[in-house]
């Protein structure tokens, strides 16, 4: 698992606006890109849709830096 960051989440919501428009439906290309969100960044789904829409996206960047910070502590930094 990565941390999320502010630009990374950018990069996601370009590529998810590139995608023809299909009234954000959570299908095709834009679910893998939400499935490849929550898998290599832990997120769940509902923070994946909502950073692809460009939804309250600094809070769920921090949450998310959070969460991976307090499993990095407990871990030790193998979070694989």
């Amino acid at each position: 698992m990565e941390m999320i960051t502010d630009t990374i989440a950018r990069e996601y919501q370009k590529k998810a606006d590139a995608l023809p428009y299909n009234g954000r439906q959570d299908i095709g290309e834009r679910r893998k890109l939400r499935i490849e969100l929550q898998e290599r960044f832990g997120l769940v789904e509902v923070e994946a849709i909502n950073i692809l829409n460009g939804f309250h996206t600094g809070l769920y960047v921090a949450v998310a830096q959070q969460r991976y910070r307090k499993a990095e502590k407990r871990y030790g930094g193998n979070q694989n």
